[in-house]
């Protein structure tokens, strides 16, 4: 199985390339890797993130996966130019607020700063940061913007805004978030040539380090499944999955449209065609009934193979290896995404200025050639490429 792996920061300087080609096994699995690129950064602790995603060292491989090594992050940025504390405020008024408290981070004492950032990644992280404040401090609302490349002296390189009815959450809202992107985007800051040390992104379950204790795999593997939901759930956010007297917690991944992803903490043991209650975990309000889908799911994103076997399993049938199934139509949201492209011509938008539904269309849209990739981080309408 070749699988292909991208760098970042001082990584990607070492290798003198931003990509690696490895030749693994079928079956393999994170700590694998991260043993073929140790040799990179003898001594750091590495994570590898697996369709955007921080993962565990035990979780297998597919072909096809999005690979990234993320050495220590040191907070940053997922936007091309000056940001505006104002703007972010402003996304955050509420009439139920009482309170409104903002952050802004600066470059001090040196010319500039520069900001690398695995920009897809980081801002869908962002988002799912941004997401579990509001639920665990019962924000009103909050938002986060963040820029890479050169940031000079006095300039922002992110900005916080968060709103609650009292000044107490507010104030734990927008810390929390702020504390989370530096530990957890995949940013990287180098100041006078030097990037800085950062902290290695912590995970719920043992981390994918290059680490005997963290490769052995648990004693019971968590539940991963593949469902569609009467209702459009928040991705990233963190749900209570309910089935009969059994629940459990779980991490929310929207695959487009009514196909979302659940990645539970603990085992559930269900299977297909079950229903689910999905329930938010602050005030138990029900957000949707889910019916399963795939009770053995493996960890994956929203791309367009993935919709064409959920649609299938939806319907039914019961997909062999060789099984050849038609994609199923753009949604609304994807042609909607399309026409906005068509109508940039040759200046696409960057992705990260995307919303979280519209980077999650853009898999859609790339699957079935609509849009082509023009550099890192942006792509184009098919009838602009070069």
């Amino acid at each position: 199985m070749k699988v292909s792996i991208r760098l970042f920061a001082g990584l990607r300087e070492r290798a003198g390339r931003d990509e690696l080609e490895l030749e693994l096994p079928d079956g393999a699995r994170v700590a694998d890797a991260l043993a073929e690129v140790q040799h990179l950064a003898p001594g750091v602790s590495l994570v590898l993130a697996v369709n955007r995603e921080y993962a565990d060292a035990d979780v297998v491989l597919q072909a096809g996966d999005e690979l990234a090594v993320v050495p220590p992050v040191s907070g940053g940025a997922v936007l091309d130019g000056p940001l505006s504390l104002e703007a972010v405020a402003a996304r955050v008024q509420d009439p139920r607020a009482g309170a409104v408290v903002t952050f802004s981070g600066t470059t001090r004492e040196v010319a500039f700063l520069d900001y690398e950032a695995y920009v897809e990644m980081a801002a869908a992280r962002i988002d799912a940061i941004v997401a579990e404040a509001v639920e665990r401090h019962g924000l009103c609302r909050a938002a986060a913007d963040h820029r890479y490349g050169r940031v000079p002296l006095g300039e922002a390189s992110v900005v916080v805004a968060a709103s609650a009815p009292h000044r107490g959450e507010a104030f734990a809202g927008a810390r929390e978030i702020i504390d989370r992107i530096k530990a957890q985007a995949p940013i990287w800051k180098r100041e006078e040539g030097a990037w800085k040390e950062g902290t290695v992104p912590a995970l719920s379950s043992s981390p994918a380090v290059l680490d005997v204790a963290a490769t052995s795999p648990p004693a019971v593997a968590p539940t991963i499944l593949d469902v569609a939901v009467d209702a459009r759930l928040e991705h990233g956010a963190h749900v209570l999955v309910v089935h009969g007297q059994a629940e459990a917690e779980a991490r929310v991944g929207w695959l487009g449209g009514r196909f979302h992803q659940l990645r539970c903490d603990e085992p559930l043991k269900v299977v297909s065609g079950d229903i689910l209650e999905i329930r938010r975990l602050r005030d138990d309000e029900l957000l949707g009934e889910a019916t399963v889908l795939d009770a053995d799911a493996v960890r994956h994103g929203p791309t367009n193979d993935a919709l064409v076997r959920l649609a299938a399993l939806e319907r039914g049938e019961q997909l062999g290896a060789d099984a050849e199934v038609a994609p199923p139509p753009l949604d609304a949201e994807a042609l909607a995404l399309e026409q906005r492209y068509v109508a940039a011509g040759a200046q696409p938008p960057p992705d990260a200025d995307l919303t979280a539904n519209e980077r999650a269309a853009l898999f859609a849209l790339r699957e079935a050639g609509r849009v082509v990739l023009l550099e890192r981080g942006r792509h184009v309408h098919v009838d602009f490429a070069a």
